[in-house]
Order: C-alpha cells, then sequence, then structure tokens
C-alpha cells in the first residue's frame, strides 16, 4: 500500500509541476502588491491633456497614461498612437519614436512580428535621442516577444545587452535592471537551464526591496531548485516567506502552493495538504483571477487522491457557489477534468462522460492536446462502468495512440530545448573564455606598462649619474688647466714680489721688477678669462668666431 500510495503522490506531483509554473507566471503582475489603477478612458485622458499648452509635456502624458492605463487595451494604445502622430509642433523623429513605441505595446498581446517591428523602429530612434528609459522598456518588451517566438539566442542576447547598457549608465535610468534579470531566469527556465536560471533569480534578488517581491522572487528561484531536485533548498528557500503575514493576498498564495508541491513530492502528505488547503482559502477569499480556481481544482484532487469524496464535493459546490468569472482555457479544463473524476467517484458515469467530452472538447478547441490523457481515462473508466467495454478499449486505444503521440512531440521538444540549452551554455562559456582572456590581456598590458616605466626611469637615471659625472670631470679638467697655466705664473709673480723688496734701494731693479710683475698679474687675468670664455654656454656659437 505504501508503494502504491508513492506512486500516486509521484503522479500527482508531475501532474501540479506545470499548474504551479503557471500560477507563479501568471500571477507576477499581482504579486507584485501594487493597486489597481482606477478605470479611466481614453476621453478622460484626452481631456486632461488638452489642458497641456506644450506639446512636448502632452507627448509625454500621452506615453505615461498610456502606460498607466492601457496597456492591455490594444484599440486604446492605437488611438493613442494617432494622437501622437497629430502633435505637429513635436520633432518629427520624437513622434514616430513614440508613436511606435505605443503601437509596439498594442501589438505585444495580438501579434509578436509587428511588435517587434514597431519596437525595433522605435528602440533605434530613442537610443539616439538619449531617452535611456523608454529604450530599455522597449528593449525588454523586444527580448519577451523573441521568446514568445521561440527565439530563445536573440531574447538572452538582447537581454543580456540591455544588462550591460544599464549598468554603464547606472543611476542616470530608472527602468529597472531586475526585470532583465527576471526575464532572463524566465527563459532559461522555458528551455530547462535551471542551473542559468539560479543565477539570474539570485542576481534579481539582489536587485529586488520590499518582502513582496523578494518572495515572489524566491517562489520562482525554488522552483528552479525543484527542478533540480534539490527539494530540501527549495523548502527552506521558501519557507521564511510564509511568516510574513502582510504580503499580497496573490503571493501568499503561491508561497504556500508551491511548498504544498515540494511537501508531496519529498512524501510528507499531511504538511502538503494543510499548505494546499491554506493557499485555496486565500486565493478563494480575495477571488484572485487565474489562481483561485487552479488551487480549487488541485485541493480537489488532493482529497479525491486520498479517497476524502466528501470534502472533494464540497469543493465542488464552492465552484458552484462562488464563480469566479472569466478564467483561461487550461483552467477550464482541468476543473471539468476534476468534476468527472468527482462524478465518477461518485458512481454518475453519465455526469462524468459529459463532463469529460467537455474537457476533451476545450482542450481540442483552444489547442491543449497534452491536457487530454486524464480526460481519456475518466470516459474509459466510466463507460467500463457503464458496461460499454467497446467503448472503453476505443478511448484506451486512442489514449495510447495519444500519448505515443504526447512522447513523440515531448522527445522532439526536449532534443529542441537541449540544442537551445547547449548553445545557451556554451555561449556563456565562450564569455566567460573572452572573460578571462580580457582579463589577461589586461594583466600582461599593465605588466608591459610597468617595465616600460621602469626602464623610462632607469634610463632617467643613468643619464642624471653620467651628467653628474661629466660635470665632475669638467670641474677637475678646469681645475687641472687652472693649475697647470696658473701656478708658474703666480710663482713668478711670488719671486718678483720677493726680488722687487730686495731691490728697492735700486729703483731702476726695483720698477723693473714691479713692470715683470704686472705683465705676469695681465698674464694671469688673460689665462682666467680664457677659461671663464671656454666653459660659458652662451659662447658656444659660431657667429662668436
Amino acid at each position: 500500500m505504501a508503494i502504491l500510495e508513492i506512486k500516486r503522490m509521484a503522479k500527482y506531483a508531475k501532474k501540479v509541476i506545470f499548474v504551479s509554473l503557471f500560477l507563479v507566471y501568471s500571477g507576477l503582475i499581482l504579486a507584485q502588491g501594487r493597486s489597481p489603477n482606477p478605470p479611466m478612458s481614453l476621453d478622460n485622458i484626452r481631456a486632461e491633456i488638452n489642458q497641456i499648452e506644450s506639446q512636448d509635456e502632452k507627448l509625454n502624458a500621452y506615453v505615461s497614461m498610456g502606460n498607466r492605463y492601457f496597456r492591455r487595451a490594444p484599440d486604446s494604445l492605437f488611438k493613442l498612437a494617432q494622437e501622437i502622430e497629430r502633435l505637429d509642433e513635436v520633432e518629427p523623429e520624437k513622434r514616430t519614436a513614440f508613436s511606435s513605441f505605443i503601437l509596439a505595446n498594442a501589438w505585444r498581446l495580438m501579434n509578436p512580428d509587428s511588435a517587434i517591428y514597431y519596437a525595433n523602429k522605435a528602440s533605434e530612434l530613442l537610443i539616439d535621442m538619449n531617452e535611456n528609459d523608454s529604450y530599455l522598456m522597449m528593449e525588454n518588451l523586444l527580448g519577451t516577444q523573441y521568446v514568445q517566438k521561440n527565439e530563445y539566442l536573440a531574447a538572452e542576447s538582447l537581454f543580456l545587452g540591455a544588462i550591460k547598457y544599464s549598468k554603464k549608465l547606472q543611476e542616470s535610468v530608472q527602468y529597472p535592471i531586475g526585470n532583465f534579470y527576471g526575464n532572463l531566469g524566465n527563459l532559461y527556465v522555458t528551455v530547462g537551464a535551471h542551473d542559468l536560471a539560479i543565477t539570474m533569480f539570485e542576481e534579481f534578488l539582489k536587485q529586488a526591496d520590499g518582502p513582496a517581491n523578494r518572495c515572489n522572487i524566491i517562489s520562482k528561484l525554488s522552483l528552479s531548485f525543484q527542478r533540480l531536485g534539490d527539494l530540501d533548498r527549495a523548502i527552506s528557500l521558501l519557507s521564511p516567506c510564509i511568516e510574513y503575514e502582510q504580503l499580497p493576498p496573490p503571493i501568499r498564495a503561491i508561497i504556500r502552493s508551491n511548498l504544498s508541491t515540494y511537501y508531496l513530492m519529498r512524501g510528507d502528505s499531511l504538511k502538503s495538504l494543510q499548505l494546499m488547503e491554506e493557499a485555496t482559502s486565500i486565493s478563494n477569499t480575495y477571488k484572485i483571477p487565474n489562481i483561485a480556481n487552479s488551487n480549487l481544482v488541485r485541493l480537489g484532487n488532493r482529497y479525491l487522491e486520498t479517497g476524502q469524496i466528501q470534502k472533494a464535493d464540497s469543493i465542488s459546490a464552492l465552484m458552484s457557489d462562488s464563480p469566479l468569472g472569466y478564467s483561461r482555457p487550461p483552467e477550464e479544463i482541468i476543473k471539468d477534468e476534476f468534476l468527472a473524476h468527482l462524478e465518477l467517484k461518485k458512481k454518475n458515469n453519465r455526469k462524468s462522460l459529459e463532463l469529460a467530452d467537455k474537457a476533451i472538447h476545450l482542450a481540442n478547441q483552444f489547442g491543449y492536446q497534452e491536457m487530454l490523457r486524464d480526460s481519456y481515462s475518466i470516459k474509459a473508466k466510466a463507460y467500463e462502468n457503464e458496461g460499454l467495454l467497446n467503448e472503453a478499449l476505443n478511448l484506451e486505444r486512442l489514449q495510447n495512440k495519444h500519448d505515443k503521440m504526447l512522447n513523440d512531440q515531448r522527445n522532439d521538444r526536449e532534443v529542441a530545448m537541449m540544442s537551445v540549452r547547449y548553445q545557451l551554455k556554451n555561449k556563456e562559456e565562450q564569455l566567460l573564455d573572452a572573460s578571462s582572456e580580457l582579463r589577461s590581456a589586461k594583466l600582461i598590458y599593465v605588466i608591459i606598462i610597468a617595465l616600460l616605466v621602469l626602464t623610462a626611469i632607469y634610463i632617467m637615471y643613468r643619464y642624471r649619474v653620467f651628467y653628474l659625472l661629466k660635470e665632475e670631470k669638467t670641474r677637475n679638467k678646469i681645475a687641472m688647466d687652472l693649475h697647470d697655466d696658473l701656478s708658474g705664473t703666480l710663482s713668478s709673480i711670488s719671486f718678483f714680489s720677493e726680488a722687487a723688496q730686495r731691490t728697492q734701494s735700486n729703483p731702476d731693479d726695483f720698477k723693473r721688477f714691479l713692470g715683470m710683475i704686472g705683465k705676469s698679474a695681465f698674464e694671469a687675468k688673460e689665462k682666467i678669462n680664457d677659461i671663464i670664455w671656454a666653459i660659458d654656454p652662451s659662447k658656444d656659437d659660431w657667429s662668436v668666431f
């Protein structure tokens, strides 16, 4: 029995992984904790903007209000773009840039190719105009559109380029760089490169402020750890977020829903069920779009898995008594599957067949063939209970054929994703190698420059020594010349002076010796002048001669 229970839990855990990912990413906007903008019509905006005199200020107002109120209203965005084109006093390039900006936002919900065309057009103009925040918004939109078209390498290049551009400008831009890290993380999750996704989400986490944003990112981060098989790390990361009671309801529900999945995969079904009940209570109380219906279905399925038919029936009553408005096709499909499974457990085979057919019709209509398996299984079991064995057998054959087709598709997709992962990781390795080579080159350049500086210093030192030695040699030569040229003359003067003193009584001899002393002094003076002239730099010119 224990082995059967483990198998059932493993099967259920695989089924809810897709739903968990869907809940986290579809609830991103709600989980930010921002209050929704009040409703506002295009006429209200036009009336408000008409009060502004400057057309440049009108342009900024159109762009700001378009982003704020009409991001999910393409028709209004098309009209806003026309309003911008009518601002004749604004420079043509600026009008074109921002009308393309608005049109890119309009087309992103309907046609990725058109969105890419206008976003590229806007980006080229905005970067030339130094409209850096608007440029980064367009780069982010471009990247997300490439992801929608499965052009993952192009999207990655855009996000990485935008991160580099943001870091270069630093505080001169307001657009949060964390958006690019988050989108890169989502991209890597899509292709199964969860190790790279973890790196990006950790960088995103560094940019986040406030418990709501941090816990929203941690939810994504923990899912990547879970997909890599590290359940303990996933649980330890996300568990502290439960303690924050002031978090917005969507993120409180997502945290408990994800933890429920992790505990179920680890085998703690009681803890998992408790967390799933808390998540469902929160999402149902606050009627959270895209989350409330999915959580009700997941909790109902958990009750069915554990044989609690009465509690599962109470979930069905909640779905009937408290409709949560429009829900997406995948949510409707899993809801009908749950209700069909519940009716099957209650032996209402006809009702079960009706609901299973409804789920199958929706899946075929909206292209969710991967969700058909459970509906086929429920329908086959209902036919078997009704004794319609041929119909049950035909459905089993159809289910086997469908399973084979899905396995082939999964294998093809996995091969394609492996190729993308290889290219992404290879690109990361090339970037790391290039970065390493750049660091090595920088080090080599620093060493070369240091050697050149040291060589220049040494040459200057040697030149200084040479100059000092030359100067000393010149002094010695001057001293020797003075000694050689003047010593004899001075000795003669000394001799003649003594002779003159001895011949003072003889006037003729005394005058003769005095004349000889004067002549010797004059010769000494001339020799000194010659030496001074020889060492005077101002005389080193042919014109002196």
